[in-house]
């Protein structure tokens, strides 16, 4: 149990990369925190995770509502007294090249891939350095590393969300706190607009693969600083 007694709170947790992360924490003993802005599968996560005599709470959050997060924050520290474990994955991804985007959609891109980011940590970070510990994960994108054609606003978000990190990494590393951003390959989930028997799905990583890193991740030690991890499928 490497991560027993640990509050770990997953943004996007009802599905793909963060409820595996959820499912992944919960096994190793923590007390893992869903959130999403769906209400229907944060249940069916929740209820997949404790069916496994694993302990999970969850709160129906947006990541772009300040209000909303400064709610469910003060909510989760009244109940358990602390956050050890914030993992920012909440995401979304619509593909489109400069001539095609529209000022809306990039907004959106931006809101919730980078500005999302930002409002947890800015949220949860204080009480982290109250106590002098915690480990922040933010999964960013291999598309945070390097544009590809007809991404742009979804790279600009990742490109950002990478940024993000790596100036909070320097501006608490001494102060007991880690922060590893986390940039995936091609990962198999509903983000990709591909039929599940498509061929091209054989190569993408696994979720699984993904959960496995950021508990890795999360058992460092505090004198131990990881800034950035890249994960590649072998296509």
């Amino acid at each position: 149990m490497q991560l027993k007694n640990k509050i770990a709170l997953i943004t996007g947790a009802s599905s793909g990369i963060g409820k595996e992360i959820a499912k992944k924490f919960a096994e190793e003993g923590a007390l893992v925190i869903l959130t999403s802005r769906n209400p229907e599968k944060l249940k069916i996560a929740q209820e997949e995770i404790e069916k496994n005599n694993c302990n999970a709470d969850s709160f129906v959050m947006d990541t772009t509502n300040r209000k909303q997060i400064n709610s469910v924050v003060s909510k989760i520290i009244k109940k358990y007294k602390k956050i050890d474990l914030l993992v920012n994955n909440a995401g979304i991804a619509k593909w489109n090249s400069i001539e095609d985007v529209s000022y809306e959609e990039f907004d959106a891109q931006i809101s919730v891939n980078l500005t999302g980011y930002f409002n947890c940590i800015k949220e949860i970070v204080p009480y982290m350095l109250q106590k002098k510990s915690g480990t922040i994960i933010n999964i960013v994108s291999g598309s945070g590393k390097r544009a590809r054609p007809g991404t742009v606003a979804y790279t600009a978000s990742k490109f950002g969300a990478a940024g993000l990190s790596d100036a909070v990494f320097e501006d608490v590393q001494d102060k007991g706190i880690n922060v590893t951003a986390i940039y995936p390959g091609r990962t198999n989930t509903p983000i990709h607009k591909i039929p599940e028997n498509d061929p091209r799905r054989k190569t993408m990583l696994k979720t699984e693969e993904i959960a496995k890193l950021a508990l890795y991740i999360a058992t460092l030690p505090q004198n131990v600083k990881i800034k950035e991890i890249s994960i590649r499928p072998l296509e």
